[in-house]
């Protein structure tokens, strides 16, 4: 069962765990800058998939979203 690191809810799939931490999650930041690299995207919701995504080739972003 997937479970979200930064909260500790856990889900039935990854598509559910993905969509939680898409919309959801609150402990996710709520700006619209990377608080890793500094990227800058023009809304919070397109930060956090930026984040999400670059966790799976980035340890850099996997560290911040596991340390939360």
């Amino acid at each position: 069962m997937p479970a979200c690191k930064l909260c500790g809810r856990s889900f039935d799939t990854i598509a559910d765990l993905y969509a939680h931490l898409r919309s959801e999650c609150s402990k996710m930041p709520k700006s619209r800058k990377c608080p890793v690299c500094g990227g800058k995207y023009y809304s919070i919701r397109l930060m956090r998939l930026h984040l999400i995504n670059e966790a799976l080739f980035d340890t850099r972003h996997m560290n911040y979203l596991i340390s939360v």
